[in-house]
């Protein structure tokens, strides 16, 4: 079934273990039917990660368009490669590994059925020992992806994560079955670990710190008691801080070894106090995410996703909710080494929506592999084991929900087990509706049957409440102090809130402006454990409707563009000094945003050459105790962000061309200042600042830079939209375009986009040459701007 002109990948044979990433030369093959075979011309080489469906065309009436970004997205991926293996040992044992294939993935080697996979999000590891053979050896993997999408947002299709080929000894360890339990004294710094090996008979264990000092080490010559160790002035881990030591489990007998990254941390869940890490209080300051990176869907790299989370570091984030399934392994190693406290959940619906084909059987498999592969990261502090699900509160949900929460206990009795609910309840004795049914399932409008009473919606809250550990609700700020006093044991978590507005008790959405965000500072609300803003970036599926190719107004755009929500939330999350400006602008085009999950139009420019004399409403986002505003020179005088609601500062200002100059200042001495002018005419493209300048020579590694339009001083000019043409010499090539705008028709493979508030952007991925990279943007009428970057070994 593999195509003869498939390149191999030679691994190479040691006494102990040996794994291989399968990332290069895969041939794929796209089908209409799982009946359909390729023809021998109809494979073309590429490598992993991979998604099939982010540059197929887009249609208006594309099928569950609106989940899948309107794009053509039916089919069955073919993936094959050639693993050649010199020699065969005797009593070794092969594997193969992978971290998520979109989706109903069947595997073969060398024409032998080895295993299948269902749901696209869930790792799987198979072991082929009886299928392998000297030589050359045939892999083969069927993605049918033809029954539905996987969900209401776009998942992409193919094995959009890592492949590995993995050789054992015949006595091995599964990095998935060790099982570190940890308990730290805060005070006194000191660490104890005790390590399961997950198997019987001789068993070691050692633990290096960053620095790859041997800090610890146990060893065990029979039995399966834990391994016990003590690390006394012990590096604690936490978002500020993430101080990773390095644990290895190794089999004396066999020489097998696996490793892994340990952070050493205390964290508590307290009924008044919210999250405690090694014993501070702690904000879980948060957004949600999905998985794709739009230009390049779900075949989203380490690098990209390290690209992304900076920025939300840079936001005053430090908290995850991996919304919902669960995400690429290196997507949860970059929060371990980066500093994030993740909240995880496997699937979202249960007995509807897109996992209704999957869950009666697949339930507890899928759950159980989540646990496997994360449960020793320091950065997942608690789990969820569902998402707004069927039949909220009603007692034969509560009945699923008690089995879901006692095999999540059986696996981790060491976090906190939630379940997101969603704002609506029904009585007891209503119907749901049509699970099949995505306007049922998912529309926010009510149902029949829907409970609107504040006291009986409670109610079905506390039932959920009574089985979880911890209190997790979406968009329910307007019901915390109900809950609190309904359920006072446990503390709240808000698993999705507003960016801006909130609603009110007695109506789901109010447009009430009163930021969520600001909840779990109240002194009278300490038991709020923080809260994830839904989004944290835009992304595909989920569509308000075409032409919007998905889900707008996050703080951060697809092409990490950022928006002026990003600059209020760093007002509220970050200590370092920080002014912005912003001003309201209801004349830019409509980009379909879901009208409560937006904010209004506030952008940063001042170019309103449309008016002679006007008044400009404008806001001021600022974490300093004092605001001063000059146009032109002229002062303007306005309140401390302390003595405005939710601390933003608003009013209006007369319009003028010039700049506008405003200073942040603390204890009367100016702290930090933002500038924004009335730009000339569009005459150049310059780079965005945060272009690198060197990156290291590896093949796949993408990184993306932006080119914004400025005038001849260099300001940017926010309403210049030209064409944008993109091209690239060197060991790179250019992957995508995007410009940030999600109504926008352009292709993502193409070179050339129009420019979107005055940036566009292009996605280079490099081809593992050494050498010199230059990217040149171009557009009519403007020089060409080019941007250099030393690709090297060294780097």
């Amino acid at each position: 079934m593999m195509n003869s002109h498939d390149k191999g990948s030679a691994v190479m044979i040691n006494t102990t273990r040996t794994e291989a990433i399968l990332a290069r030369d895969w041939r794929f093959a796209l089908t209409a039917s799982p009946d359909e075979h390729p023809t021998d011309d109809a494979w073309r080489t590429v490598d992993l990660p991979h998604d099939w469906v982010i540059n197929r065309p887009v249609s208006p009436d594309a099928p569950w368009g609106a989940c899948m970004a309107f794009r053509q997205w039916e089919g069955v991926g073919w993936y094959a490669k050639t693993v050649t293996l010199p020699v065969k040992g005797h009593g070794r044992r092969y594997w193969l590994d992978f971290d998520g294939v979109q989706e109903c993935a069947t595997v073969y080697v060398n024409g032998c059925r080895v295993g299948y996979q269902g749901y696209g999000y869930t790792p799987f590891r198979l072991e082929v020992t009886d299928a392998v053979r000297e030589g050359c050896n045939e892999i083969l993997v069927r993605a049918d992806f033809t029954q539905s999408p996987t969900d209401r947002w776009y998942s992409g299709a193919g094995i959009v994560r890592t492949a590995r080929w993995i050789e054992t000894p015949a006595r091995c360890l599964d990095e998935r079955d060790v099982v570190v339990r940890q308990h730290v004294d805060p005070e006194l710094r000191r660490a104890s670990l005790s390590v399961d090996p997950g198997l019987p008979g001789p068993a070691a264990i050692q633990l290096r710190d960053d620095g790859d000092a041997v800090v610890a080490l146990a060893r065990r010559d029979d039995g399966d008691d834990p391994l016990d160790i003590t690390v006394p002035d012990a590096h604690l881990w936490s978002a500020e801080h993430p101080y990773l030591y390095k644990l290895t489990v190794s089999l004396p007998d066999s020489g097998d070894a696996v490793s892994m990254r340990l952070g050493l941390r205390d964290v508590a869940f307290d009924a008044d106090r919210g999250m405690l890490v090694n014993g501070v209080k702690t904000i879980f300051k948060g957004v949600c995410l999905h998985q794709d990176i739009a230009p390049v869907g779900a075949a989203a790299t380490p690098e990209l996703w390290r690209a992304r989370l900076e920025y939300l570091k840079r936001m005053g984030c430090n908290g995850l909710r991996l919304a919902h399934h669960m995400f690429a392994r290196e997507f949860l190693d970059l929060a371990d080494a980066m500093g994030f406290y993740v909240y995880s959940e496997p699937f979202d619906k249960w007995r509807s929506g897109h996992y209704l084909r999957f869950f009666e059987t697949d339930w507890r498999h899928d759950l159980d592999a989540m646990f496997r592969r994360d449960r020793n990261r320091p950065s997942v502090v608690m789990w969820g084991v569902g998402n707004e699900v069927e039949d909220q509160g009603k007692w034969p949900m509560v009945a699923t929900l008690r089995q879901l929460v006692d095999e999540a206990h059986r696996m981790d009795p060491t976090r906190p087990i939630g379940c997101a609910m969603n704002p609506h309840f029904q009585y007891d004795d209503a119907d749901y509706g049509d699970r099949n049914d995505m306007d049922t399932v998912f529309n926010e409008a009510p149902k029949t049957g829907e409970i609107t009473d504040p006291a009986e919606r409670v109610e079905h809250i506390k039932r959920i409440a009574d089985v979880t550990d911890v209190i997790v609700m979406n968009y329910a700020e307007q019901w915390y102090g109900r809950v609190r006093e309904a359920v006072p044991g446990k503390p709240i978590f808000g698993s999705e809130t507003y960016q801006w507005f909130m609603g009110h008790d007695e109506q789901l959405q109010n447009f009430t402006q009163d930021n969520p965000q600001l909840v779990p500072w109240r002194n009278d609300r300490q038991w709020v454990i923080g809260g994830a803003i839904w989004s944290g970036y835009d992304y595909l599926g989920e569509s308000m409707g075409w032409p919007s190719k998905g889900w707008s107004a996050a703080p951060l755009r697809t092409n990490g563009v950022e928006r002026f929500s990003f600059d209020l939330l760093r007002s509220y999350w970050t200590d370092e000094p920080m002014v912005s400006f912003a001003v309201l602008d209801y004349s830019l085009p409509d980009e379909m945003v879901k009208e409560h999950w937006d904010m209004p139009p506030y952008v940063r420019h001042w170019d309103f050459s449309q008016f002679r004399r006007a008044l400009i409403p404008y806001a001021i986002a600022s974490n300093c105790e004092e605001v001063r505003v000059y146009v032109n020179g002229k002062r303007f005088y306005v309140p401390s962000p302390a003595q405005c609601p939710n601390r933003l500062i608003t009013g209006y200002l007369p319009w003028a061309p010039g700049e506008v100059v405003v200073e942040g200042l603390n204890n009367g001495t100016v702290a930090c200042r933002d500038v924004v002018r009335t730009p000339g005419r569009a005459a150049q493209l310059v780079w965005w600042t945060d272009s690198p300048s060197a990156l290291p020579a590896r093949r796949g590694y993408c990184v993306a830079l932006t080119a914004c339009v400025a005038d001849d001083d260099g300001n940017e000019v926010f309403r210049a939209e030209p064409e944008v043409g993109f091209s690239v010499s060197g060991p790179a090539s250019i992957v995508a375009v995007d410009n940030g705008d999600l109504t926008n028709d352009e292709p993502y493979d193409g070179h050339t986009v129009t420019a979107h508030q005055g940036k566009a952007s292009v996605f280079l991925r490099l081809n593992g040459q050494a050498g010199r990279v230059e990217i040149t943007a171009k557009s009519n009428n403007f020089n060409d701007s080019r941007w250099e970057i030393s690709v090297n070994t060294n780097c």
